[in-house]
């Protein structure tokens, strides 16, 4: 049925793992069902923190569990799951220690959308811009005020379309440097924060004021896609807050696992409602081709994948635990990253290679861009770390959550900039 005694080691544990998944089946739904019945009006959804007690029952929780929010391999630390509430008696039967995050889901997205019906729509000063989050046309109108306010170093560019027929768009920051470093957020499209950020970092470098900042642009080349998935991002914004994937089909396709370096491997699903679904081939969906644009051209130097949330900096891999070749040099860029994420506030943000997260990822697109394009690839993991905020972070924390990401992102400019030009890709790899 699934993978739970493939992973799991003595009998007698994969016993009581298997029945634990069973339980959680039997109440979440058998992920083989309808995705409309996890979605369903009358079923009241809640996010719970657990704290499995062995490796077995952590894989078990993460088998039996809709949809998984975060996650480590690392004994003690908690898994975060987003299921139905009537699984929650399944789980106190089998004693599994635990706690409520947020009780209604959507009674929480319900109170978000009534405060952005309330906001001043696309406002033309920048400072109250970043007081809010921001629609797909309001981010667009945005991009298209930066290239006006500053053509001779801002443009931007159609990467594709998506499924929708929706532009995925590249903005383009440049003085005339010859390294280039691609940044992207909203892969995920719950993920807001990680929209508001890329789009923030991209108007903080056409700004120019810093000296720092102009001084990178003389050496280095942004180009830089706030939304990865305009269709499931739309989506999250007019029918479900929670929205993962792009909209193929209605099911959706999980973008950050349709890359092809280990597609179809671990932490990645075939079956179309999980929210880990990889597609049907690699780049099956129009929205990675038009990232993988992104990457054409000049070698890219480096790339940082936003996302949300845990407060991590991730090098690759994510599906599997070999070491890659460049792990040094990666843990010292990260390193040097994360001292800068920390003191713009005082958040700090743990450094792991991807595959220390107990599910995994392959296909992903910072595994694609260094395996295939051999880019120095990061995925950060913005605010919160845990708690009740989740995806829906308050919107007080956008313009901090820039700031950290902003100067992560500098630090890895110096870097890049100290290592001079990368060589040509090795296309054969992954």
């Amino acid at each position: 049925m699934w993978r739970v005694a493939d992973e799991i080691g003595s009998s007698r544990t994969t016993v009581s793992a298997i029945v634990l998944v069973l339980v959680i089946a039997a109440v979440v739904g058998e992920p083989r069902g309808d995705h409309a019945d996890w979605r369903r009006e009358d079923a009241r959804r809640v996010a719970v923190e657990l704290w499995p007690r062995s490796a077995a029952e952590r894989a078990a929780i993460v088998e039996g569990a809709f949809d998984v929010w975060t996650d480590s391999a690392v004994d003690g630390e908690s898994i975060v799951v987003a299921m139905r509430a009537d699984a929650l008696g399944a789980l106190a039967l089998r004693g599994v220690p635990m706690r409520v995050q947020v009780d209604d889901l959507d009674a929480v997205a319900a109170a978000e959308r009534v405060r952005l019906a309330r906001r001043v729509r696309d406002p033309q000063d920048r400072a109250a811009w970043f007081a809010e989050y921001r629609d797909l046309d309001e981010i667009t109108a945005f991009e298209d005020r930066m290239v006006a306010r500053r053509p001779e170093v801002v443009r931007t560019r159609e990467l594709g379309r998506s499924i929708e027929d929706e532009p995925v768009r590249a903005i383009e920051i440049s003085r005339g440097g010859s390294l280039r470093i691609v940044l992207n957020g909203g892969q995920h499209a719950r993920e807001w924060i990680s929209v508001m950020v890329a789009t923030c970092v991209a108007d903080r470098l056409a700004d120019e004021r810093d000296p720092r900042v102009r001084g990178v642009l003389d050496r280095v080349r942004f180009t830089i896609v706030p939304v990865a998935n305009p269709d499931g991002y739309r989506y999250s914004w007019e029918r479900d807050r929670y929205w993962r994937k792009n909209r193929r089909g209605g099911y959706g396709v999980d973008l950050n696992r349709n890359y092809s370096v280990a597609w179809g491997g671990r932490g990645s699903s075939g079956w179309r409602r999980s929210e880990m679904y990889r597609g049907e081939a690699p780049f099956s969906e129009p929205e990675t081709r038009a990232m993988a644009a992104a990457f054409d051209g000049d070698p890219v130097a480096a790339h940082v994948d936003f996302h949300s949330y845990s407060q991590l900096v991730l090098y690759p891999w994510s599906h599997t635990a070999t070491p890659p070749p460049d792990r040094d040099r990666f843990a010292a860029v990260a390193d040097r990253m994360a001292s800068a994420l920390v003191a713009a506030h005082g958040k700090r943000y743990q450094i792991r290679a991807g595959s220390d997260l107990q599910v995994g990822a392959s296909g992903t697109l910072p595994d694609w861009s260094y395996g295939e394009r051999r880019a120095l690839a990061f995925t950060i993991e913005l605010r919160p770390a845990r708690g009740p905020d989740g995806f829906v972070l308050p919107p007080e924390q956008i313009v901090p959550t820039c700031d950290e990401s902003f100067a992560a992102v500098l630090e890895l400019a110096d870097q890049v900039i100290r290592a001079g030009a990368p060589t040509a890709p090795d296309r054969s790899s992954g």
